[in-house]
């Protein structure tokens, strides 16, 4: 990327994370993906050589650096201590955009691998039981149904795309961007259910239990507070 040629400090942090790809690559990072296959995985529509390239770059900037894993001595990617830092400054750029720039979606920005991958990322821990949890996801489309599975237990958390043989406490079924607005915090599950957007199926206990078990988006707030404004200029209109 060409620089600006000027002495500012918003210059030159756009001339070191301004390249496509760059600051999503911080966020995959940011949520402990270290690894290239997965990287690849996390951000559908990369090439293998552009992400190569990218890492190399943030590398170069000391916002990266490769190491060998602790597993079998894989390659890894971890964020210095100038990369982790991008973390409030990731969070201020989502809640700007939330706030100004964030309309309806075009349906090819939905994407049920990414928004479960992202729910998975975002999990109430401390309202979590002492056991293995199952929530699976059944996602509508326009011409398939993509089903998932969260696998949660104590310290970690799978996402099969096929059944894993436990008992499942929980499933969601709704479409891709009920998902999206549910994880968003536009729409609470109780709201999207009362709409008939969504059906929560389980046991009485785990039915009662499961909407205290997410998190959801760390935006959500953001969203929250954006759609309240919305209502209220519609109101003074």
């Amino acid at each position: 990327m060409r620089g600006y040629g000027q002495y500012c400090p918003i210059a030159r942090g756009a001339e070191l994370l301004g390249d496509r790809w760059t600051l999503l690559i911080a966020r995959e990072m940011l949520h402990g993906v270290c690894r290239f296959n997965e990287l690849e995985r996390c951000l559908p529509g990369i090439s293998r050589s552009v992400l190569s390239q990218r890492l190399r770059h943030l590398q170069k900037l000391g916002l990266v650096e490769r190491v060998s894993g602790e597993t079998h001595g894989l390659v890894e990617y971890r964020l210095t201590a100038a990369g982790r830092d991008l973390r409030p400054v990731m969070q201020a750029l989502g809640d700007w955009a939330v706030t100004w720039a964030f309309g309806d979606p075009d349906p090819d920005e939905l994407d049920p691998d990414l928004v479960v991958r992202w729910i998975s990322r975002h999990l109430a821990r401390d309202r979590l039981p002492a056991r293995r949890v199952v929530v699976a996801f059944e996602v509508l489309g326009r011409s398939t149904t993509r089903w998932y599975w969260l696998v949660i237990d104590t310290e970690e958390v799978s996402i099969c795309r096929h059944d894993p043989g436990f008992p499942t406490d929980v499933a969601f079924c709704c479409d891709a961007e009920t998902l999206y607005r549910v994880y968003l915090g536009d729409l609470s599950i109780g709201a999207a259910q009362h709409a008939g957007r969504l059906e929560l199926t389980g046991d009485a206990a785990a039915l009662q239990q499961a909407p205290g078990w997410f998190a959801w988006s760390t935006f959500a707030p953001a969203v929250r507070g954006a759609e309240r404004r919305r209502a209220a200029a519609t109101v003074r209109s």
